[in-house]
């Protein structure tokens, strides 16, 4: 069988993570490593957990400053969870995988503030440019 150079330049990139723990909780869950990037600034790795029943993806509010986001120049959102109520803030910024970049509406709280992990990645955007396979008896999420 012949593959024509077409059908790899359009096959998709395949992405797979081991589930981990984080810190000393006793659940092992699917964190992903992922970078950051705005027009002024990037944040090249860190931990974010991947929730198929978050809306958005949604980091701690600090890292707005490492990337230069300006949070007073942007959309102000309510948001609500199992955890409550919290403020955010909309950025449109890339988020990236394996330095594979796609833009996602970001969402920064000053309210959040992850243990041990710096984010999480939720359906709007991130969910929309990947086709996400939770494996939790093999312990592995893949991207594709």
């Amino acid at each position: 069988m012949r593959i024509s150079v077409q059908q790899v330049l359009m096959s998709p990139s395949k992405h797979t993570f081991s589930y981990r723990f984080i810190d000393d909780t006793k659940f092992i869950r699917p964190y992903i490593p992922v970078s950051l990037r705005s027009k002024n600034g990037s944040v090249p790795s860190l931990l974010a957990l991947v929730d198929s029943g978050a809306d958005f993806c949604m980091f701690d509010g600090d890292l707005s400053q490492v990337l230069h986001v300006d949070v007073s120049s942007l959309q102000q959102m309510r948001l609500s969870g199992i955890n409550g109520s919290a403020v955010g803030y909309v950025a449109h910024l890339e988020i990236g995988v394996n330095n594979h970049f796609i833009p996602a509406p970001i969402v920064f709280s000053f309210d959040f503030s992850p243990v041990g992990f710096g984010g999480i990645i939720g359906q709007i955007g991130f969910f929309d440019a990947f086709k996400v396979q939770f494996d939790r008896a093999g312990r592995e999420l893949e991207l594709t």
